[in-house]
């Protein structure tokens, strides 16, 4: 049985192929959040994600670890370092307290 958590998407960790599959949910659902790296260029490397109007960014920090690429294909949640800075976007109607930005941003 599914519950109402939140979608949690790692953007960067997602091949091309992912990152298109995915996109309508993002684009059409209010649950979820997103980890990726800054927003910038549309023709970089990695393209950022469709972040929709109304979305909010609440956290941006200099992140030292994220999941292993591939990780829900071997069942292996390890993580790897990275030291880059992740920016945390929320849906529209999402809330989160502040008490769990802090603890979120002591993890990262």
């Amino acid at each position: 049985m599914l519950d109402d958590s939140p979608a949690i998407v790692n953007w960067n960790g997602l091949d091309p192929t992912e990152q298109v599959e995915i996109t309508p949910i993002l684009e059409t659902t209010n649950n979820w959040i997103i980890f990726t790296h800054p927003l910038g260029a549309e023709n970089a490397a990695t393209p950022t994600p469709p972040i929709p109007k109304g979305a909010q960014r609440i956290l941006y920090t200099k992140g030292k670890s994220g999941r292993e690429r591939g990780w829900w294909r071997t069942g292996t949640d390890k993580l790897a370092s990275y030291g880059l800075d992740t920016e945390v976007w929320i849906s529209q109607n999402s809330t989160i307290s502040d008490s769990n930005i802090i603890a979120l941003e002591a993890l990262l």
